[in-house]
């Protein structure tokens, strides 16, 4: 299997992003983006493969980019995704990392320091921690702010992925707070020109230290 943890780990990039589309995929590939998740709510199981193995084969045409998939662990295992990520309230992520292979990333929801350790000591290959601040991809989401963050950040030693709120404008503090990706939604697919959107995020993360950030 790809050495999709390594790919994951040491990739330069700090810009975690979505695609619900293959075209969506393309053009934030085409424009930097070296980590995808593939989140598609409202698709059926056979349209959400059928989404999976398209996008897959995109991002695989990269050979420092990987696709996680989001919540639907028994697809990512049958198509050979380079990841999943779950939800603590979803299923059990203990048994998610136990059925995936080794080189599999795992990632997991962890709003506090309590959760991210449990999550850790499991064997999750990284954190998702938010919301950061409110959001409106979530508007129901409690919000932690940069002080939450960086207690997650604090209690693991594995990777943290911020979430919700993340834009151009407060990326840095986000970065500062110890997070070594930033997941931004709305602020790229909503934008009015995404790949544009993403090459200002990827810019303003270059120019922070590389070695800030777990």
């Amino acid at each position: 299997m790809r050495r999709s943890k390594d790919v994951f780990l040491q990739g330069p990039g700090r810009i975690y992003c979505f695609a619900d589309s293959v075209a969506l995929a393309r053009t934030l590939l085409d424009a930097g983006a070296r980590v995808i998740q593939l989140r598609h709510k409202t698709a059926d199981d056979a349209a959400f493969k059928r989404l999976a193995v398209e996008m897959l084969a995109r991002v695989r045409s990269f050979e420092d980019a990987v696709l996680i998939v989001n919540d639907r662990v028994d697809i990512a295992l049958e198509v050979g995704a380079d990841g999943v990520h779950v939800g603590q309230e979803d299923q059990d992520f203990r048994e998610v990392i136990r059925r995936a292979p080794a080189e599999m990333i795992v990632g997991v929801s962890a709003r506090y320091p309590d959760l991210a350790r449990s999550a850790a000591s499991a064997g999750a290959t990284y954190v998702g921690a938010g919301a950061v601040f409110a959001t409106p991809t979530k508007p129901e989401a409690v919000v932690i702010g940069l002080e939450g963050l960086q207690a997650v950040v604090a209690a693991v030693e594995i990777p943290v992925v911020a979430i919700g709120g993340i834009t151009h404008a407060n990326l840095r503090p986000v970065l500062a707070a110890g997070a070594r990706f930033a997941a931004v939604v709305s602020g790229i697919n909503d934008a009015p020109d995404p790949a544009a959107a993403l090459g200002r995020l990827l810019s303003e993360s270059a120019s922070f230290p590389k070695d800030q950030g777990r």
